[in-house]
């Protein structure tokens, strides 16, 4: 066997060229079962970032698209969508985009009833004749109104559909029992953002008059979510009153939790689709959680309050659905992009679907391992590391890597430890990579969430910086080739880290905010008050706004930066950029800004994901002194 060659690192020949991150890459979502049928969402770059609904048909095996070609199935209710589609007892239901209406499908054709005009529908859930839908109104003039209305399938609903809850700033994904009589909803109000303080309702369904709607759970600073009824009629949900996201059953005789573990076994709440545990036939219940920075699967047994660990192989387990004596997930491993699986509970489960038809080869695969070190407040903060791997090259011998530090957006998300071809990208050729779980981020309690409180900007910051420093100071990586990357609030951090230290030589920012006074007063309602928890009530905190604002400190960058935006960004509106990369120029700073006129809020188009990260690497070579391969 040839010896492999000495490379500079960020020099080695991938098998991931920017194309092959979007060729046959799709980004599937939104698992749902009805009988023997299975269907999901699927994002393609290739058809210009179209979310297709597909459906595995049981009785042959055969997957198959559920709506014709074109047609995009997409909500914005909160402008990041969620819950598109619905199924039950093979009747079909789908909000599209660019029209947002509600659509049936009939033979693969669409029959719209909801009408044109300044609604939007999200969240989706069919009952027998009706779909109940989120609506956010915006055909009035101040903040989009947001209800929870119920649709005739046959039409009928000029009027927006009939109004069943009303009267708080934000309404959840309701959910229906399986008989169609009780309904229940996650509601919020602001300055809250979902993870903060929720109220869950239920109700009984009828057909005339408002409904006489009950308060089941909810209080000051507790996050209640994902509403579900069991077969047997309970309702099931999260609630973090404990400082985590257990599980609670809401039944004729009270509420009771079911059982006690210092673990979330709940996401955020940032779409209207997510569907993080399943209730069983048997009154038991499919669930998964985070421990050591995988994900785990395991199943609830209300009578003991015990969970027993499915052995699977996974550290990514979401989407989670039940039927019958089967289950359907999406599963992803240290090895192979997420999978769309079903089968017994136990297993053995069936692939559906892949991310890829062609998986990444074993040897490329670098393996995501823990990784946590201690901030400068002395608490632990948390992440995943993975080294440079590939079977053509070598770095050169007493030479270390660069390291890309990798940051998540929202900020209250996470990052998993699932292969991503976007890590993988960098990892074969020859970049290390620190993934950040900064403080904040889910999976880790409300007390870690919390930290962010007031410190957006700084705590998240610090998380950063130390994280890179420590892999350093370990000797795992070249303390002076330390790069950062990161979308929306990742991109605020880059930001964020150019200005306040001189860790990083180079950053790129994709749709990241450089003004958080123009973030505070030009962005969705979903978000226009997310910023009162992190920094503070605007304008009462103006000076702690214009002090964060990475745009107003230009004359403290270090190191190179790279924007790119979305032209159509409404999250993030693209004169953010603009104007931070023309201040940056006026003061001689190395700048440079790629604009891609119809991206959004997250690059959906093949040809705008290949351009910027085929972008992004010559950017690293200039500043680290290395050819790409």
């Amino acid at each position: 066997m040839a010896a492999m060659p000495d490379l500079p690192f960020g020099s080695w020949p991938s098998p991931l060229s920017p194309a092959a991150l979007t060729a046959a890459t799709r980004m599937l979502d939104e698992v749902r079962v009805d009988g023997a049928d299975t269907y999901w969402l699927e994002s393609r770059p290739w058809e210009a970032g179209r979310v297709a609904l597909v459906r595995h048909v049981g009785a042959t095996g055969e997957v198959e698209d559920v709506v014709g070609e074109g047609v995009n199935v997409r909500s914005r209710v909160h402008e990041y969508g969620g819950g598109a589609y619905a199924v039950r007892s093979g009747v079909v239901v789908v909000a599209t985009i660019p029209d947002l209406r509600v659509h049936v499908v009939e033979d693969g054709e669409l029959r719209a009833i909801t009408p044109e005009g300044g609604f939007r529908y999200g969240g989706l859930v069919l009952g027998d004749g009706f779909v109940l839908a989120v609506r956010e109104d915006h055909s009035t003039d101040g903040e989009p109104v947001n209800t929870l209305v119920q649709l005739t399938l046959d039409g009928g609903n000029d009027d927006g559909g009939r109004v069943i809850w009303q009267g708080t700033d934000f309404v959840s994904r309701a959910a229906l029992s399986e008989d169609g009589t009780e309904v229940a909803v996650v509601t919020w109000d602001h300055p809250n953002l979902p993870w903060d303080t929720t109220t869950l309702r239920r109700a009984t369904l009828t057909d005339a008059g408002p409904l006489d709607w009950s308060v089941v759970a909810g209080d000051d600073e507790v996050s209640v979510g994902q509403p579900r009824f069991a077969p047997d009629g309970s309702l099931w949900f999260a609630s973090d009153d404990s400082g985590w996201w257990n599980l609670k059953r809401h039944t004729g005789s009270g509420t009771q939790a079911l059982h006690s573990v210092e673990a979330d076994l709940m996401t955020p709440q940032w779409v209207l689709g997510m569907s993080d545990h399943a209730p069983l036939d048997d009154g038991r219940g499919l669930v998964h959680w985070w421990a050591d920075e995988a994900g785990h699967l395991g199943v609830l047994d209300p009578r003991s309050g015990s969970i027993t660990e499915l052995d699977v192989d996974g550290v990514q387990f979401d989407h989670l659905q039940a039927t019958g004596d089967e289950v359907a997930f999406r599963v992803g491993t240290l090895s192979e992009l997420p999978v769309i699986v079903r089968g017994p509970v136990d297993g053995p489960w069936t692939p559906l679907r892949r991310s890829r038809d062609e998986g990444l080869d074993p040897a490329y695969a670098s393996t995501a391992q823990p990784w946590t070190w201690t901030n400068s407040e002395g608490l632990e903060a948390h992440g995943v590391f993975l080294p440079p791997t590939s079977p053509d090259a070598t770095g050169p011998e007493g030479e270390l890597p660069p390291l890309l530090v990798l940051v998540h957006g929202g900020p209250t998300a996470r990052t998993e430890a699932g292969l991503q071809l976007g890590r993988a990208f960098w990892t074969t050729r020859g970049f290390a990579v620190l993934d950040v779980n900064y403080s904040g981020s889910t999976g880790y309690g409300r007390d870690y969430r919390n930290r962010l409180r007031g410190q957006w900007g700084v705590v998240d910051n610090d998380d950063i910086v130390t994280g890179a420093r420590s892999l350093a100071e370990a000797g795992l990586v070249d303390g002076a080739r330390l790069a950062i990357r990161g979308g929306s609030a990742g991109g605020y951090a880059v930001l964020r880290a150019l200005t306040t230290s001189d860790a990083f030589a180079a950053g790129t920012s994709y749709f990241g905010v450089a003004d958080l006074e123009a973030l505070a007063s030009d962005t969705h309602k979903f978000e226009s008050r997310y910023l009162d928890q992190m920094v503070g009530p605007y304008p009462e905190a103006k000076e702690t706004y214009v002090d964060r604002s990475p745009i107003h400190h230009l004359d403290s960058v270090h190191g190179a930066v790279l924007l790119l935006q979305g032209g159509i960004d409404e999250v993030v509106p693209p004169a953010q950029a603009e104007t931070m990369a023309a201040a940056m120029r006026a003061a001689g700073q190395e700048v440079d800004l790629v604009l891609y006129p119809d991206e959004g809020h997250g690059f959906r188009a093949a040809s705008a994901i290949e351009d910027s990260l085929g972008r992004e690497l010559a950017f690293y070579g200039r500043v680290f002194g290395f050819t790409p391969a």
